[in-house]
């Protein structure tokens, strides 16, 4: 009988054109133990039904053509079917869903280079139906949008699918998964290079009337369309030159052997590329060596190995191209063919092309071709060479990935109606330069974000930057330190988490590839936010700190079972008498305090921990093996 009313029902409503957002299709995770939104659009006054679990709620389209309904809260568990209409949803699952957001260490991939190499054994049994992730792809808008884009859905993790996952995410559901054996769904939302006012509306950002200045005429949907036009226009022209009259395609320099020739300017190494030629230029420059090949790997395939370069290139080896991928992030492991190497000389031929970032090569590069069972360095002299050099191709009227507002409309706002149990957000790499202002406008995407969500003590979780860039011995000014700083003071929004991980990041590589750790940090700090876990979640956190004589005296909270020094003697340390001009410190656990003192400073002020763009050797750690947070006293 059910089945029989459920047909006629659906009969009835057939004829409705009924649209669903991006998120609402098959294989999507619904949240638990809430009440769960379902909505679209149709034609005004158009009888909607959705039937889940033996249960019919029904909804009217309303005059502006959307529609919304609630299902009452469920528990884990699936595969379900959803029928909305004459639309049929299968591979339903409920569980746990968590947005994660934010810049290039959130956006950056399981197939990442650094990230895969590290991970084949996590990649290869990585299938589990279980953990999902829905991608909404990158797209501006200065006014809110109705729905997200994406390239595929809901997507299930398995070896092949897991590489388009965000390895921090992925990571973190991972642990979720297998402590709790609920369905986790992520919804990735993030985009490389962003800063966090790309995150909020313009009424965040009410103090900075430098970013409202920018934002402000964008919500002018016709001048918005005029400067993406305008600048698609001057990108299809540039590139256009860029083919037309770059002198190395003209006279096929691909093809041509390398060679003494005074037009060629020449250098030790790609690495010392930089060194050599300073300045931002912008346009292809070409760059050749040439690779003594013996006779007994003549005609063998090989890997052509040359690490990251800015932008674009296309490489080729004796006039073939070998590869070419347009990513400053990607490594440059490209497969020679049988064949293509000869006895003798050989020359390589890279083929650079740069409009915004100018030309570079990371200093971690290895350059080598590289056999089943040997490898030739390249380490002989490398000549370059413009082909064409042009002008900066600026963003139209500053409108890119860095303007204010211009991902909140269109990545997080579309997205509010569908039910999480949480945020987690790394990013601030992009803010460092303007690290005073960080504070006030994260608090402000937090309170934004769960206003949006219509929960306003939604648990948010959140990275603080890692280390990176060479250590200095002497305490300094720090951008990175004063940005993780205002990381450290966002605690004080209430349902917040931070991990801390300056121990995990590279100080040449501001993408590190230790993306586990991160997560199964931050899927601890949810256990305690979000599962309300007893569970020692976080690494010492100052607290405060008491002059005794000439020594200082740091409490901390968040000292699990006890504070660890991780080495012989606790490191970066400093102490001040004026609370501005720091010196080195001595310092050791007594009982749940750190003791700090300096024999020369004899009226100490203020104390400073791990202040330092990569506070190298900071051992200061919880008995739970959780690393404490930098910080300055005062």
């Amino acid at each position: 009988m059910y089945c029989l009313l459920i047909t006629m029902l659906f009969t009835l409503v057939a004829q409705a054109e009924v649209k669903l957002p991006k998120l609402v299709s098959s294989g999507m995770v619904l949240q638990r133990d809430q009440n769960i939104k379902i909505w679209g659009w149709a034609k005004p006054g158009e009888a909607i039904a959705v039937s889940f679990k033996h249960k019919i709620y029904k909804t009217k389209t309303q005059a502006d053509g959307k529609w919304l309904l609630t299902i009452k809260p469920q528990q884990a568990g699936g595969p379900f079917k959803m029928l909305i209409n004459n639309i049929e949803l299968d591979d339903v699952w409920v569980g746990d869903v968590w947005l994660c957001s934010g810049q290039s260490n959130m956006e950056a991939l399981m197939s990442r280079p650094n990230i895969k190499a590290n991970y084949p054994d996590v990649i290869e049994n990585s299938r589990n139906p279980m953990i999902r992730q829905f991608t909404v792809q990158r797209n501006m808008a200065f006014n809110p949008l109705e729905d997200v884009t994406t390239e595929k859905g809901w997507i299930s993790a398995n070896p092949e699918t897991v590489l388009n996952f965000s390895a921090v995410a992925y990571f973190f559901a991972k642990d979720l998964y297998e402590k709790y054996k609920i369905p986790i769904g992520i919804i990735h939302s993030s985009v490389g290079g962003t800063p966090i006012q790309s995150w909020v509306d313009s009424e965040s950002l009410t103090s900075f009337p430098d970013y409202r200045k920018v934002s402000d005429p964008l919500k002018d949907t016709a001048e918005v369309s005029r400067v993406l036009t305008d600048h698609h226009l001057k990108t299809i022209a540039w590139h256009k030159s860029a083919e037309e009259d770059d002198l190395g395609i003209r006279e096929n320099w691909a093809k041509t052997p390398y060679a003494k020739d005074a037009q060629w300017k020449e250098m030790t190494g790609l690495d010392q590329f930089i060194k050599q030629f300073l300045g931002l230029k912008y346009g292809v420059m070409w760059f050749k060596t040439e690779v003594e090949i013996p006779a007994s790997l003549a005609g063998k395939s090989a890997n052509l190995i040359l690490g990251t370069m800015s932008t674009l290139d296309e490489t080729y080896i004796n006039g073939q191209k070998v590869g070419g991928i347009n990513s400053s992030y990607s490594d440059r492991d490209y497969v020679v063919n049988a064949g293509i190497l000869k006895s003798g000389k050989n020359t390589i031929t890279i083929r650079l092309m740069s409009n915004a970032n100018g030309f570079s090569f990371h200093p971690k590069n290895i350059y080598q071709l590289k056999f089943k069972d040997d490898s030739i360095a390249l380490n002989k002299p490398w000549q370059f060479r413009f082909g064409i050099q042009k002008t900066y191709l600026a963003d139209g009227n500053g409108l890119s990935f860095r303007t204010p507002t211009a991902f909140y409309y269109s990545m997080i706002k579309p997205v509010a109606n569908y039910n999480i149990k949480g945020f987690v957000w790394y990013q601030g790499e992009s803010n460092v330069a303007r690290a005073y202002e960080y504070q006030e406008i994260f608090t402000s995407l937090i309170k934004l974000w769960r206003k949006d969500w219509q929960q306003e003590k939604l648990p948010f979780l959140y990275v603080q930057l890692a280390n990176y860039l060479p250590p200095n011995a002497k305490p300094e000014i720090s951008n990175f330190a004063l940005l993780r700083e205002a990381q450290l003071k966002t605690l004080t929004v209430p349902n917040t988490a931070m991990v801390v991980i300056h121990d995990l990041g590279e100080k040449n590589n501001i993408h590190p590839a230790n993306k586990r750790d991160v997560g199964k940090r931050l899927a601890l700090a949810a256990q305690k936010l979000a599962y309300h876990e007893n569970v020692v979640f976080s690494g010492p956190i100052y607290k405060s700190m008491k002059v005794v004589g000439d020594k200082v005296y740091v409490s901390f909270d968040h000292i699990g079972t006890g504070l660890k020094n991780l080495g012989n003697q606790l490191n970066q340390f400093s102490i001040s008498a004026d609370g501005k001009n720091f010196v080195p410190a001595q310092a050791s656990i007594v009982s749940e305090q750190v003791v700090v003192w300096n024999p020369s400073i004899k009226n100490p002020q203020a104390v400073r921990y791990a202040w330092a763009d990569d506070p190298e050797g900071a051992n200061l750690y919880n008995q739970e093996g959780l690393p404490a947070s930098g910080f300055k006293s005062n």
